[in-house]
This record gives structure tokens, sequence and C-alpha cells, in this order.
């Protein structure tokens, strides 16, 4: 933490949202939600048909995520989608209800392993997201499209930012594909890639990116892919700060954000996690505040931000959906971060608030939380709001 000292908010998110509508409309041959179902999910989603298990008003025991206040404050979600190409027809729905009220106040949305764009363009995401008021951002000269039998990833990044209306695109700056990746990421064009947006008379850099994952995630017992990642870390450091640099005197930066999938665990509950030991063997401890920071800076923390909270969930007592992909405890690898002030020039934080996010179901009686068995995604997603301190 910087010397001096940080004045963070403190408190609690507004509690998640649950939808109760009057007299809702059933499909045709959709059983009547229940105790039973409220508490069986993957029943529930057996039983009924996909409009249904999407609506609130029918399926009760959604819970929306945490809501926030616009003014003055800028806020990102990012969300590693896991672009499963078979479920992306549902994917708008999926959209619609387990980013929730996120999306609705996020100034910005960064995505990973969006490795298709037509899918996003063509078959529902773009359309559910510009319907709220969102505008598509992908790199420029790197457009990823499904063009052969077994070429989807190929050269392609898999990043993509949505912006709100009332936050102006004012400059993209050009992604940088990493020069060290290996194992399952070779044939990939990970990277680092931004853009400068303004909001309400500031300016703010907001940089998406998808390190490596190589054969393991970080520390968990590949050399190779921990060199990767480090590597990785040391690029973005290093785009990061330039591209600040060569933009400081046209768009002077109130916030720096920098968001994605680090293949490497961060958490509020533990100082020396292991996304953190990435940040140190990368030299880059200096320049970014951290989830553990800001539990201890006095962030105002969600309602999912949990020592137990993981963005892959292993297991039936998770919940955790059709695609089968989830499997072994891993950590929090979507994380998003703030440039401290020394290191870029840019303002302090004078509030956060930093929050995990997800599909949320509690029985009817609100006593027994589970993860929605469909989900398109082995990942969970974060969010943060952040208030310039100058």
């Amino acid at each position: 933490m910087e010397s001096h000292k940080i004045e963070w908010r403190r408190g609690v998110l507004p509690a998640a949202l649950t939808l109760l509508l009057a007299g809702p409309a059933w499909a045709e041959g959709t059983p009547a939600f229940d105790a039973y179902y409220s508490s069986h999910p993957k029943e529930w989603f057996d039983a009924a048909s996909e409009v249904d298990y999407f609506n609130p008003s029918i399926t009760r025991s959604w819970q929306l995520n945490e809501t926030c206040s616009d003014t003055g404050y800028f806020s990102v979600a990012s969300y590693n989608i896991f672009h499963n190409v078979p479920f992306v027809t549902d994917f708008g729905d999926e959209m619609e209800q387990s980013l929730g009220k996120v999306t609705k106040c996020a100034d910005v949305v960064l995505y990973q392993e969006a490795w298709d764009y037509d899918d996003i363009i063509e078959d529902g995401p773009k359309a559910d997201l510009t319907a709220r008021g969102y505008k598509m951002l992908t790199p420029a000269n790197y457009y990823c499209d499904d063009s052969g039998e077994g070429a989807i990833e190929n050269d392609c990044s898999g990043l993509v930012m949505f912006y709100k209306t009332g936050t102006t695109l004012v400059k993209e700056l050009t992604l940088q594909p990493f020069t060290t990746v290996n194992g399952v990421d070779v044939h990939k064009e990970k990277g680092i890639w931004g853009a400068i947006f303004a909001k309400e008379g500031r300016y703010y850099y907001v940089f998406n990116t998808h390190f490596t994952y190589g054969n393991n995630s970080h520390l968990d017992g590949d050399s190779t892919s921990d060199a990767s990642r480090i590597s990785n870390m040391k690029q973005s450091l290093a785009f990061i700060r330039d591209r600040v640099n060569a933009n400081r005197a046209s768009y002077p930066p109130a916030l720096i954000l920098f968001g994605g999938d680090f293949n490497a665990d961060f958490t509020s509950a533990l100082s020396y996690s292991k996304g953190y030991q990435l940040l140190l063997q990368a030299s880059a401890q200096s320049s970014f505040f951290e989830p553990y920071e800001y539990a201890t800076g006095g962030a105002a923390l969600g309602g999912y931000e949990t020592a137990g909270f993981q963005s892959n969930w292993p297991g039936s007592t998770a919940d955790t959906g059709n695609n089968g992909m989830a499997s072994g405890a891993k950590g929090d690898f979507d994380t998003l971060m703030v440039g401290k002030a020394a290191a870029f020039g840019s303002c302090s934080p004078a509030s956060i608030s930093y929050s995990g996010w997800a599909p949320g179901w509690k029985s009817i009686d609100t006593s027994v939380r589970k993860w929605p068995s469909y989900t398109h995604s082995d990942h969970y997603g974060r969010w943060i709001r952040v208030k310039p301190g100058c």
C-alpha cells in the first residue's frame, strides 16, 4: 500500500435483488416453481423451458447482483465467458441473468475467451448488450472468426470490450501480443489491449488481458507456464506505462484499470496469494492495488466477495453446469486491479467497491445459496467501482 492514506468508503453494497412479479406467464407444460425446485436448480433447468429458467418473475430464486450509483464513479466488470460455441445462441439469456444488475451499471465490460466474434455479433450477445445501451469494441486488425473446422482460437486474442452510453470511447490502444506463451496457448494470440474512455470530464485508461494458462495455473506445478505468466505481466506493465505516458498530455488519466484473466488467483482474504506472488515476480506490486489491499484499505466488499469465492467451481455441491468443464478448486483468475498514482501519475482512488459476481440462486426462503446448473463458462467474474480522489 502506498504510504499516503487512502480513504476508501467502508460499508456494504446493496443486497442482491430478487424480482417478485405477480402472475407470471407460465409456458405451457412448465411445472409450478416450488420449494423443491428452488433447492434443485439442475432439476428445474431440466423441467422448464430456457425462457422460464432465465425469467426471474417465474424462476423466483434468481438473485441479481449488486447495483451501483453512477455519478462520480467508474465501474468495470470482467468475465471469462469460455465461449463454448454450442451454447452461444443462449448466451444473451445467460448474460441477462448471470450478469444481472452489474452490467446495467458497469461502464465497461471486459470479456476473455470470445474466440469467435461472429457468434457474438450474429447469435445474440451483441444485440442483448446493445439493447441495454452498450457498444462493442474488438481489437483493430485482429478479427476472431472460426473460418474452418478446428480453426477456432487460432491467432485470436479472445478479447472483447463493451462500453455503455454515457461513457465515450476516446481512443483504442492497439493490441500487443505476448512474446512468451506455452502449452495449450501457443496457437492463440494472447496479449494486452486497452482503450481510453471519457466520462463526466475525466479520462479512464482500461486494459484487458488474458495471460497464458499453458499446462497449469500459476504456482500449481508447471515452471514453464509460470515463466510465461511472469513475462506476460512484465510486458503488460511496460505496455500500460508506455501508453499512459504517450497519451497523458492529451488525456490526463484519472484512473488506470487493469483487468482480465490472469490465470493466478487473487483474493481479498490472503496477503500472499498466488496472484500477489505473480506481481512480485514481475516487479509489478508497486504499480497496482490488488484485492487484498482493497480489503485492508477499507473498500466496500460486495456480498459475493467472500473468502470462499472461487472463479471455477468443482463438483455437484456447487451445481455447476452442463458444459462439464468445471474441475478442481481454482482461484479467482478474473481480477480487476487499479493503478497506483505514484506508478502512473493518475489520481489515487478515493473510494473502491469490489465484488465477485455470478449467477446467484437461493432457495425460496433465501436460506440456501446455490450456483445455477446452467452456465456457459467454468469461470465467474469480478466487478469494481472506483471514484477518483482528485
